[in-house]
């Protein structure tokens, strides 16, 4: 059921190594994208979720942080990093991507985070 890859690799390292941070906001994207992209079912979605999800850090996303990211919707993943006091985020995003950083906060692609390892 899982994607698989470097993506797969990626999760499973920062799963076992590091703290995960979520919000109610990025879980609904996930469970949007994975549902389109690999055709899993809700259930499918929520029990991997759920799974990598456990010993998250939720924070609460308010949108009080805006106009950082060129695409306004983007600006939640941030302010969930600021907010949980992460130290980076992984992403396929090229708005995200195109930052490099913030406040502190690395963003990566999944290969560079993979490499740094």
């Amino acid at each position: 059921m899982h994607f698989g890859g470097a993506p797969q690799a990626a999760l499973d390292t920062v799963f076992t190594h590091d703290t995960i941070a979520i919000c109610e906001q990025i879980v609904t994207e996930v469970r949007a994208i994975l549902a389109r992209k690999f055709s899993w079912t809700d259930d499918e979605v929520l029990s991997v979720l759920n799974d990598y999800t456990i010993d998250a850090i939720h924070a609460d996303v308010t949108g009080s942080l805006h106009g950082i990211c060129r695409d306004p919707k983007d600006d939640m993943v941030l302010e969930c990093a600021v907010k949980s006091g992460a130290q980076l985020i992984l992403t396929g995003d090229l708005d995200l991507l195109s930052l490099k950083s913030y406040n502190g906060i690395s963003i990566l692609t999944v290969r560079q985070f993979l490499n740094q390892r």
